[in-house]
């Protein structure tokens, strides 16, 4: 994984898609589910990698204070549009609005990543780690939850509130 808040950011936006095509994917797909499934459990190794990173791997994190105020403002854009995502699972034109707009927020999340980083340790507290980790753990799919649509779903979001977090906090340091 990329160790900066672009990284991080894109780890991210992968796995929001990830619980996009999940949630869009019928029940009875099993095959589907499973190799999505898979998908989730990739996501879940990378999160542990950035687990072990933190606190003792240097992140290129912004320079400028108005930088980091603008990834910040649209990292909470991006989690309030992501819990109606998931709240309006039987609307599929409102999630759809909201996948557009959610696209276009890390679009523009992507445009505030420029030359002008500087690699420093950004330092997490342990009962943030700690935190990270109880979301990994949740993440984690046995052989007879692969199966089911709503587990995967569950895993993947645990993987992207982890994802979020990390980023949130890389951008305002």
């Amino acid at each position: 994984m990329n160790r900066s808040i672009e990284g991080v950011v894109t780890f991210l936006q992968d796995n929001d898609s990830l619980i996009k095509q999940l949630m869009e994917t019928a029940e009875s797909a099993t095959t589907d589910i499973e190799q999505l499934a898979t998908q989730v459990e990739h996501a879940r190794d990378e999160a542990q990698v950035l687990i072990e990173q933190l606190g003792s791997v240097e992140f290129a994190v912004g320079r400028q204070d108005d930088t980091k105020v603008r990834q910040t403002a649209l990292l909470d854009a991006v989690a309030a549009l992501r819990k109606k995502f998931e709240t309006y699972k039987n609307d599929p034109l409102r999630r759809g609005i909201y996948a557009a707009e959610i696209s276009n927020l890390y679009l523009q999340l992507a445009n505030t990543f420029n030359n002008e980083t500087v690699a420093q340790i950004v330092p997490f507290e342990a009962d943030e780690i700690t935190t990270y980790k109880d979301l990994l753990t949740k993440a984690i799919l046995d052989a007879a939850s692969r199966k089911r649509r709503a587990a995967v779903i569950k895993a993947a979001a645990q993987v992207s509130r982890l994802a979020l977090g990390v980023a949130a906090k890389l951008a305002i340091v």
